[in-house]
């Protein structure tokens, strides 16, 4: 291996990256989304001169314009608007009924928040295998994990990969469980031509950070079943909406209280995610369909390099949440780390993926970080050998999308090559 001053100058060299407006003082210029030319400011300020309430009293105003526009685009009958995925998740979980000892199966790859509001439940969450090339849940492995105590499935469309859909359906149906759909990755994604979110029986989503839409901060949660969709009303919000958007018989006592939480979404975002729903959303994702399958076929043909893999079944990977092209490095001869740190000399944006396998975090460990007075799901390391390879090999990119980001593409395109081309200097 030699020295990373002469290896990057020697890279160099030859790179397209190496004046390239894209560095400022050395440093390369981070991805970020919503895109620089997206201003909401002018949304905001419309609904503001409107009249628009910051402080909503139940379904009404733009919470209920935005949740209507929600269900029309992703095919639900209804949606609540909520804080950020991880208050949609704690607020399914709630919804499905889960009880202290009850067990959730959910794949080992995923965000923690997939997972994480089960525990304050008193649930066990059964981490499972993943397909080694989407990372998403392993349907097999999900079916042997399956005991007389496993009350759902949580899912996750990884990188905004559907699951095998069907399977995952078929194996709910079979063991009658409920299936969550978390589809924060995967805005507009579909299998078999159906959204994904409208094959379990409630679908979470996030709507904040950087996913495709996203007011900052945000979530929300979708489903057709009307008991299911009360009790999560009934547990995210109190006085006015408790109050009218009931349709279950029985509930009426906890119009005025709802269960005592409050984990709707600010207005403000409201406002923002609805502007992009309406003004720019298709067209965003009409836009990175096009910059991801470019790169996809750029990067196509080089050796022990795997672009992101979409099965034959997926009609739209939607937001395609992150481009994670797969490397077979044992093959190659180099570590990771070198490899990651080759490319970035080159100038492009990548690196190692930042979320590691739920069964390494400590939080999931049964000895340690209890969660109130309630054991853990025992974890053997073992169970997850294809999570093992798809972590060890995955690089992360950003989701390119249009044409400002075009010159960031063939530079990216460049960079890969250029590195292939020189790996003896590595």
């Amino acid at each position: 291996m030699k020295d990373r001053t002469e290896k990057g100058s020697e890279m160099n060299s030859n790179s397209t990256y190496a004046n390239s407006a894209e560095k400022n003082s050395g440093q390369i210029r981070k991805w970020k989304w919503p895109p620089p030319s997206y201003d909401p400011l002018p949304a905001i300020s419309r609904y503001l001169a409107e009249g628009g309430s910051i402080t909503p009293k139940g379904r009404d105003g733009v919470i209920a314009e935005c949740e209507d526009v929600l269900c029309a685009r992703f095919d639900q009958p209804r949606a609540i608007l909520l804080s950020s995925g991880t208050a949609a998740l704690h607020t399914a979980f709630f919804a499905i009924g889960l009880e202290p000892g009850d067990e959730i199966i959910c794949p080992t790859v995923t965000f923690h928040a997939t997972a994480t509001p089960a525990l304050h439940f008193g649930a066990k969450v059964v981490l499972v295998d993943v397909d080694p090339e989407t990372g998403c849940i392993d349907p097999l492995a999900a079916a042997a994990a399956v005991s007389s105590r496993t009350k759902a499935i949580v899912t996750n469309a990884q990188w905004g990969h559907p699951v095998d859909q069907d399977a995952i359906r078929a194996l709910c149906d079979r063991h009658h469980l409920a299936w969550v759909e978390d589809i924060s990755h995967a805005h507009g994604a579909s299998w078999r031509g159906q959204q994904v979110g409208t094959w379990g029986d409630l679908a979470c989503a996030s709507l904040g950070a950087e996913k495709m839409l996203t007011g900052g901060m945000g979530g929300v949660l979708m489903g057709r079943r009307d008991d299911l969709m009360d009790r999560a009303v009934l547990f995210s919000h109190y006085l006015f909406r408790s109050k009218q958007d009931i349709r279950t018989p029985g509930f009426e006592d906890l119009g005025r209280t709802g269960y005592g939480l409050k984990l709707g979404i600010h207005p403000l975002a409201a406002v923002v995610v609805l502007d992009q729903l309406r003004n720019h959303f298709d067209d965003w994702l009409e836009q990175r369909r096009d910059s991801l399958v470019q790169l996809r076929e750029g990067l196509s043909g080089l050796p022990g390099l795997v672009p992101p893999v979409i099965r034959p079944e997926v009609t739209s990977m939607g937001a395609w949440y992150g481009f994670k092209p797969w490397v077979d490095c044992e093959r190659l001869g180099i570590r990771r780390c070198d490899l990651v740190r080759t490319l970035q000399a080159e100038g492009i944006e990548v690196d190692e993926p930042g979320s590691p396998s739920l069964h390494e975090l400590a939080l999931f460990d049964p000895t340690r970080f209890p969660v109130g007075p309630w054991p853990k799901a025992a974890l053997d390391p073992e169970r997850f050998p294809s999570a093992k390879r798809y972590n060890a090999g995955t690089l992360s990119l950003p989701t390119l999308t249009g044409s400002l980001d075009e010159a960031r593409l063939e530079n990216t395109v460049r960079a890969f090559s250029n590195v292939w081309k020189n790996f003896d200097k590595i």
